[in-house]
């Protein structure tokens, strides 16, 4: 009879703590927040320009109005 054993190793990728101090670590989690922070701005910057949301918001309204309308006249046939 044959046993066989499956052995896991750590994965070698992404950030890593090992060998740093705690003001080190504090310092790569302020920069990164700081970087996210950054990118999410930017995104925002680029997606959701103020004076497009009125008329997402009207394109919105009138899709749910057009199928509120479509459900009542099936309900009718």
């Amino acid at each position: 009879m044959t046993v066989s054993v499956r052995t896991t190793t750590p994965a070698t990728y992404g950030w890593s703590a090992e060998g740093k101090s705690a003001a080190e670590i504090a310092e790569d989690i302020r920069q990164t927040r700081y970087r996210l922070d950054a990118d999410v701005r930017d995104l925002g910057a680029k997606l959701a320009p103020k004076r497009l949301v009125p008329f997402a918001a009207l394109a919105g309204g009138l899709a749910a109005l057009a199928l509120l309308i479509r459900k009542i006249r099936g309900r009718r046939r």
